[in-house]
């Protein structure tokens, strides 16, 4: 049996080479704008989750430290569009 929770976000703080930090989160591609609302309404297409960089900072802590003020805004990104 499925379990109905939702997943937990896998939220990374990566080392870029340029001696930058970022923060990577899944985002649903309907609500970055990916993948059309209505074609998901339609079941024409599917929403899926997508890494991408939300925020480039130069050091880790400053990636903690916004995540920490922007946690709701994370979390909603993390959740697909689902038709009822």
């Amino acid at each position: 049996m499925k379990s109905l929770k939702t997943k937990k976000l896998e939220i990374e703080i990566l080392e870029r080479g340029d001696g930058l930090w970022m923060l990577c989160v899944p985002a649903s591609s309907v609500r970055i704008g990916e993948t059309d609302r209505e074609l998901v309404k339609k079941k024409d297409c599917v929403d899926y989750l997508r890494h991408v960089t939300l925020f480039v900072a130069k050091s880790r802590w400053d990636c903690k430290k916004w995540l920490d003020t922007n946690k709701q805004v994370v979390l909603k990104l993390g959740i697909p569009y689902e038709v009822s």
